[in-house]
């Protein structure tokens, strides 16, 4: 096959990346061509990120191409109008990740700005009264948007040939707003395994976040947590954004700054050393995760994973299984979980192994390979 991948950026940036250059990686090793139209380039690890495809050119050549270079399928991932670039490509078929929630929200959080809490309802003009027009910019800290283009672009993607959701709840936001069933199907977007050997659960109480440090990461939720959690314990925060020295700031408040470490952005190669040094790993998100990439990782690596029952984690997160889930936003039932797997290194250890023996049995990168191709190619199986 001819793939065409559509992305917003070319070069490492975050976790859509990731999938994207390692699904290129893998589909080119079966001997498909693989080619990226993007918007701009991060200037991050391009030469690795590029090592799939065998060109990579702006979108806004894709026309000027012609027919001559048109794909077999077009498959989008990050992009702000999909009718546009598919008529550019040319493509006999599209295919869309839907890798957040930004297609079916117009706040794009799915949570609601008063509560805090998930909101599991159709795009509507309820939205407006969660203040959905509101973004951020101006002179006065904010501006006013229509929502005209989000409804356009809500109602141009039904014409897409199959929507992937990465989670049974992806899928449902997808089809309580008006998606055909038959075009929309889960499929995670699994990244591949990091090499390397296994480690035995750590004899220290440590906890690792990874991810961004933004309110819908939920680090707030975590530090409230861990303020109730006694005994030892050190915890690393591996990730930047917007509220990196809010979060600094909160953990001097709660009287944790000698026990929290904020690393920073730390590249995805060196991340592997950070799992292994942690009892626990935990994923507080507020906004409910499309489908909670560092779970994965963790279990992959025998660690138990704490989470917050929101969007995607559990897919993946099987209670007293592989983890503890918390109820959402319960900051006391989250500091329990966090308590008992710091504190029983048996049960981490049991978890852990639990974890890892499900991430190889339903998230293999191979069987997602597998699906995939089937997909684009039009088979669907």
């Amino acid at each position: 096959m001819n793939i065409l991948f559509v992305n917003e950026k070319c070069g490492s940036f975050g976790g859509v990346e990731q999938n994207i250059a390692e699904t290129a990686a893998a589909l080119a090793d079966r001997g498909h061509r693989c080619a990226l139209a993007y918007a701009e380039r991060t200037g991050r690890d391009e030469a690795v990120f590029s090592r799939g495809f065998a060109e990579t050119f702006p979108w806004t050549e894709m026309s000027a191409r012609g027919a001559a270079s048109a794909p077999d399928v077009v498959y989008l991932h990050k992009v702000p109008m999909v009718k546009p670039l598919i008529a550019a490509s040319g493509a006999k078929r599209s295919v869309r990740m839907v890798h957040d929630h930004d297609l079916c929200c117009p706040r794009r959080h799915k949570y609601t700005i008063w509560t805090g809490k998930v909101c599991t309802r159709a795009a509507g003009w309820h939205c407006m009264t969660d203040l959905a027009s509101l973004q951020r910019g101006g002179r006065a800290g904010f501006t006013l948007r229509g929502l005209g283009a989000f409804w356009s672009e809500l109602a141009a993607n039904r014409s897409v040939d199959q929507l992937l959701a990465g989670s049974r709840f992806m899928r449902d936001e997808l089809l309580v707003n008006g998606f055909p069933q038959e075009h929309v199907r889960v499929l995670a977007p699994v990244t591949e395994p990091e090499a390397g050997e296994l480690s035995p659960c750590p004899a220290e109480a440590r906890i690792l976040f990874v991810g961004q440090v933004i309110k819908g990461k939920g680090v707030d939720l975590l530090l409230r947590a861990l303020s109730r959690v006694e005994g030892p314990w050190t915890a690393d925060i591996i990730g930047t954004g917007n509220a990196f020295e809010k979060m600094r700031g909160l953990a001097k408040e709660l009287e944790l700054a000698e026990r929290v470490c904020f690393h920073g952005w730390v590249d995805h190669r060196q991340l592997g050393e950070y799992y292994r040094r942690a009892r626990v790993v935990t994923v507080p998100s507020r906004w409910p995760e499309p489908f909670g990439m560092v779970g994965l990782e963790a279990m992959r690596l025998g660690r138990p994973v704490a989470g917050f029952a929101v969007g995607g984690i559990p897919d993946w997160l099987k209670d007293e299984e592989t983890g503890l889930l918390a109820p959402e936003q319960d900051v006391a039932a989250y500091a329990a979980a966090l308590t008992r797997l710091l504190h029983e290194p048996g049960l981490a250890e049991r978890m852990g192994d639990a974890g890892r023996a499900r991430a190889a049995a339903e998230f293999s990168f191979g069987h997602y390979i597998d699906c995939l191709e089937s997909i684009l190619g039009g088979n669907g199986a």
